[in-house]
C-alpha cells in the first residue's frame, strides 16, 4: 500500500545518498593530512581509570595470541593509550561504553536502551533499472504484527542498488531472523522489478541504538565524553544518525578545545558539552520523537496510530519500555500461535543464489576476515545456559545472527535432554533467572595478565569457538560482521562481544 502522503521524516529531497565506508576513509585521509594520528588495527579493549574513577584513556588488546590464549612468536601486549580527555564514539553497544556505564552509573535514571538490527544487500542490476539517488521506504511487510520494522532501497551509482531491512530487537519472537526477513521482503513484486536479472555483490549488517533521547546516558565524566550512537543520538523516526553523530563530534571537539585552554577536564567543566547538545538542533530534532519507538511495543497498527498522533502533538507521552531487549523474548512454545516455525518460513525462500543468497554466502560477500588462530572474540559465559536456552527459546542466536556465527549440533535434542533431564541433570524450573552472568569470567589474555596469572593450557576444542569442555553451542567467530546483535538479544546475556585481534571484521566497499 502506497502512503497517500509522504510523511515529513521521510522527505529526503535534496539530500545525498553516500557510501559511509568511502566517506569514513576520505575523512581519515583529511585527518592525517591535518596531523591527526590514526591507529587502525588496535581496538580498545579496556577503559583505564585512576583511583578516583577519572578516565585516563584506553588499553588496546593483545596481539599474537593463539586460540588457547598462549602467546605466539609475534605476541605484542596491549598498549596503554593515556589522555587527559577521551571521547568515546564506538557506535551502538560499545564494549568500552559498557564499562563506563557499569563503573560510573552513566545510565542511571535513564530508560533502558533498545536496539534494532539492519541487514543490507547491494545489488548490481541492468543499466537504467533505477536512477541514482532514488529512495524508497516501507514499514511492516513481511513482519508479523508483534514485530516492528521496515525497509530501505537506495539507488546508487554504477548500476548498483542497496536493498535493506531493519528489524526491532525489542520483538518477543524467539524465531526472529533479520536475514530471512530480508529474503522474504525481496520476494515482493515491487522489489523483484528492481533486482531481477541482477546479483548481490556486497552484504552487511549492524545494530543501531534507537532508545532515543530518553535512553541517552550521561554524556560526560571526569576525562571522558560520549558522541553519536554510543550516546543514543540516532533519530528513530527517521532512522538516521550520521548527521547527529557528526554534530555531536563537533560539539565534543569544541568542548575538548575549551578544556585544553582551561586545563580542566573535570566532570563539572565537561558538563558544558551537555549544555551545547541541549542548545543545538540535536535536541530540537530528538526530543519531539522521544516516544516514537516505544509506541510500537503495542503492535504495528497501534504504533502507527500513536506515531501519527506524535506528528500532530509532539509532546504526547505514553508508557516507555521498561525492559531491555533480551528480556522481551517469549518462550518458543506452541501456545504462541503468532510465531511461525523457521523451517516453514525458510522453505518459502527461492533457491536462487544470485538474488537470494544464504547466510554463509552473504558472510563471504561482506568481505569479513579474521585471524583464525586467536581466542574467539565472542565470549560465552556459562555453557549450561545454552542447554536451558534451547529448551525454552530454541536458541535464538542461531537465527538472529545475520551470518550464521552460531550453530547447534545435529544431535542437539539428545544432548539437551541428557543434560537437563538425565541423572544429575541441571533441570529447568519456572523461577530460573533470565539474567545471570559474570563479565570477564573467561580466559582472555588481557584479563589473565591483569590478574597476574599464567596463561592457562586448554584442551583441543571439539566444537568451533569452544571455550568450555561441556560447550554445546558452535561459535564460528570468523564469520562475525560485528553487528553486536548477539550481545544485545541473547535471552540470558550469555554472549559478550569483545574486540577481535587486529583489523578483523567486514570490509565494505559500497555500504
Amino acid at each position: 500500500l502506497k502512503s497517500p502522503i509522504l510523511p515529513p521524516p521521510f522527505q529526503n529531497h535534496g539530500n545525498y545518498v553516500v557510501s559511509l565506508s568511502k566517506v569514513a576513509r576520505w575523512l581519515g585521509e583529511q585527518c592525517e593530512e591535518a596531523g591527526v594520528q590514526i591507529f587502525p588495527g588496535f581496538p580498545g579493549y579496556k577503559v583505564l581509570f585512576d583511583e578516583d574513577d577519572k578516565v585516563l584513556g584506553v588499553q588496546t588488546g593483545d596481539k599474537g595470541v593463539d586460540a588457547y590464549g598462549r602467546p605466539k612468536d609475534n605476541f605484542e601486549p596491549g598498549i596503554e593509550l593515556k589522555s587527559k580527555l577521551t571521547i568515546f564514539g564506538e557506535g551502538p553497544r560499545g564494549n568500552l561504553m559498557k564499562q563506563l556505564c557499569e563503573r560510573l552509573n552513566l545510565a542511571e535514571g535513564r530508560s533502558p536502551m533498545t536496539y534494532e538490527v539492519g541487514v543490507k544487500e547491494v545489488f548490481e542490476v541492468p543499466a537504467g533499472r533505477i536512477a541514482p539517488g532514488t529512495v524508497y521506504h516501507s514499514a511492516g511487510y513481511p513482519l508479523p504484527h508483534h514485530t516492528f520494522g521496515g525497509s530501505f532501497i537506495y539507488g546508487l551509482q554504477d548500476n548498483k542498488v542497496a536493498v535493506g531491512f531493519v528489524v526491532d530487537l525489542h520483538s518477543p519472537d524467539p524465531y526472529l531472523d533479520p536475514h530471512r526477513t530480508l529474503q522474504e521482503f525481496k520476494k515482493h513484486p515491487f522489489v523483484q522489478e528492481i533486482i531481477k536479472d541482477g546479483k548481490v555483490v556486497e552484504y552487511g549488517g549492524k545494530a543501531i541504538s534507537i532508545g532515543g533521547w530518553k535512553s541517552q546516558p550521561k554524556l560526560y565524566a571526569d576525562g571522558a565524553l560520549a558522541v553519536g550512537c554510543t550516546a543514543s543520538m540516532l533519530n528513530a523516526q527517521r532512522l538516521k544518525g550520521i548527521h547527529t553523530a557528526m554534530k555531536s563530534g563537533i560539539l565534543a571537539a569544541e568542548t575538548a578545545y575549551e578544556a585544553m585552554v582551561a586545563d580542566n577536564y573535570s566532570d563539572e567543566f565537561l558538563s558544558r558539552y551537555k549544555k551545547k547538545v541541549d542548545e543545538s538542533w540535536i535536541k530540537k530534532e530528538l526530543y519531539p520523537v522521544r516516544n516514537f519507538h516505544s509506541a510500537f511495543d503495542f503492535g504495528f497498527i497501534p504504533g502507527m496510530v500513536m506515531a501519527g498522533v506524535q506528528q500532530v502533538l509532539p509532546g504526547v507521552t505514553h508508557p516507555y519500555p521498561t525492559e531491555e531487549d533480551h528480556l522481551r523474548t517469549k518462550e518458543a512454545q506452541m501456545m504462541y500461535n503468532d510465531f511461525t516455525e523457521p523451517e516453514e518460513l525458510e522453505a518459502k525462500i527461492p533457491k536462487d543464489p544470485a538474488l537470494f543468497p544464504d547466510k554463509l554466502t552473504d558472510a563471504y560477500l561482506s568481505g569479513t576476515k579474521h585471524e583464525e588462530h586467536q581466542p574467539s572474540h565472542l565470549r560465552l559465559s556459562d555453557p549450561n545456559q545454552c542447554f536451558t536456552c534451547y529448551e525454552r527459546y530454541r536458541s535464538p542466536c542461531t537465527r538472529f545472527c545475520p551470518v550464521k556465527v552460531y550453530e547447534m549440533p545435529e544431535d542437539v535434542v539428545d544432548q539437551v535432554q541428557a543434560k537437563l533431564r538425565g541423572p544429575g541433570g541441571i533441570g529447568v524450573t519456572s523461577d530460573d533467572p533470565k539474567y545471570g552472568y559474570s563479565q570477564h569470567t573467561l580466559p582472555h589474555p588481557v584479563v589473565l595478565r591483569e590478574a597476574g596469572a599464567e596463561v592457562q593450557e586448554f584442551k583441543a576444542p571439539t566444537v568451533p569457538g569452544q571455550q568450555h569442555e561441556s560447550q554445546l553451542l558452535h561459535i564460528n567467530f570468523t564469520n562475525c560482521i560485528h553487528c553486536k546483535t548477539c550481545d544485545i538479544k541473547c535471552p540470558y546475556l550469555n554472549l559478550e562481544w569483545t574486540p577481535p585481534e587486529g583489523e578483523g571484521g567486514p570490509s565494505y566497499n559500497f555500504s
